[in-house]
């Protein structure tokens, strides 16, 4: 039987989140929000609190997308709750099999890229971290088998998104919108940093100030662009890459650019901090790109001299004065499709804008900002498919 004691430690150190997924009763389970709400740790800790207080045993599975954002963040937050807590240390954490085990609990750490994993369990809870990332086809296989419940949380950074129609207009499902404010952990020095965001950018902030849902801006450079599965593409007769390095605090971003007449389809296949060009080469490899032509951020000349080494086709970008705006009116010529599993290319495409004066004048600058996919792409297109392609030098 739970303590006054233990009533109060759970109060001092869980934000909302926790007791708004603790009294709900319904199937679905939404946490919608914004940066540094707090709701994944709230979540996490709801969790680690199910493991010591329910009699029946368990089985809950933490899902992402892929398998490198789930280690990385919910996964992290999730184990270091049970380390602080002492949970951790009267279990079993299995890391080969991804799991860990509690009494009769087991709590199993999935990605939608194992798609044997997803469709194959079943489950009593399924918490999905980002759910925004999932296709509506994944959240459906994870529904089917989940017999109590799901929690969901997500950033509401997609003007339109399956979870807005299919999911929270229904009757056994309950959302909730938190913000920074809802946090009651965080340092002043990381509010006031948060709320710089409101006067530099108003449609930003909307979605990770505010936590609500985003619009369709009149400062979105692109509006018109398709998406589909990449199953779904036509076959091609050739391919290229556009690179943008990264590596501590910017991703290096890779995608994959077909073109069909005056079509183009865009796939990613990489946005990942702290890739050495080792790591780059070997997974250029491992994607069959061997052969393929790159087109390389030009900025980066020794870099692109070590892949030439490692036997990869190598070019640098076109750019210079103009190039961008020259770039993205290339793209404008051109009817788009992106395949549905690039969610990060999906997430600059909607938060890529024009620069906005004080005044409301709209300029013909991007914002320097969550463009890493965007650049890559552009690099491609502009210096591969533009007439200024005889200015290449190999």
């Amino acid at each position: 039987m739970e303590t006054s004691k233990q009533r109060r430690t759970v109060e001092q150190f869980c934000n909302r989140q926790f007791y708004d997924v603790l009294n709900s009763n319904k199937r679905f389970r939404i946490h919608q929000g914004g940066t540094r709400s707090g709701k994944t740790y709230a979540i996490c800790q709801y969790l680690a609190y199910l493991l010591v207080s329910s009699k029946e045993p368990l089985v809950i599975s933490i899902i992402r997308k892929t398998l490198p954002a789930l280690k990385g963040s919910v996964q992290r937050d999730f184990i270091s709750i049970l380390e602080s807590t002492g949970i951790y240390w009267k279990g079993v954490h299995n890391k080969s099999e991804n799991t860990f085990k509690y009494n009769d609990h087991l709590v199993e750490f999935l990605s939608v890229d194992e798609p044997q994993k997803i469709r194959g369990r079943k489950r009593d809870i399924a918490y999905l971290n980002e759910g925004n990332e999932l296709l509506i086809e994944d959240f459906r296989q994870i529904n089917m088998r989940t017999t109590d419940y799901l929690i969901i949380d997500f950033n509401p950074s997609d003007p339109v998104h399956w979870i807005y129609e299919d999911l929270i207009p229904r009757e056994d499902c309950e959302t909730w919108i938190t913000t920074y404010k809802d946090n009651q952990f965080l340092s002043p020095e990381l509010v006031n940093e948060i709320e710089r965001m409101r006067e530099r950018d108003p449609d930003y902030w909307r979605v990770y100030g505010d936590g609500q849902r985003a619009v369709f801006s009149k400062r979105q450079i692109f509006s018109n662009w398709n998406f589909t599965s990449v199953n779904s593409f036509p076959e091609f007769d050739d391919v290229i890459l556009g690179l943008d390095y990264g590596y501590s605090n910017d991703p290096t971003a890779i995608v994959e650019i077909y073109k069909q007449g005056d079509k183009l389809f865009f796939h990613e296949i990489c946005y990942a901090t702290g890739m050495t060009n080792q790591d780059i080469i070997n997974l250029i490899k491992d994607k069959g790109h061997e052969q393929t032509l790159i087109i390389a951020e030009s900025a980066e000349p020794k870099s692109n001299d070590e892949l030439k080494r490692a036997g990869l086709w190598v070019k640098p970008a076109i750019k210079g004065a103009g190039s961008i705006n020259a770039g993205i009116s290339l793209l404008k010529e051109f009817d788009i499709t992106v395949s549905e599993e690039s969610h990060n290319l999906k997430n600059e495409y909607l938060s890529y804008y024009w620069q906005e004066l004080k005044d409301g004048t709209i300029i013909n600058k991007p914002l320097d900002r969550m463009n890493h996919l965007m650049d890559a792409l552009r690099y491609g297109v502009y210096s591969e498919h533009s007439n200024k392609n005889k200015f290449f030098v190999i």
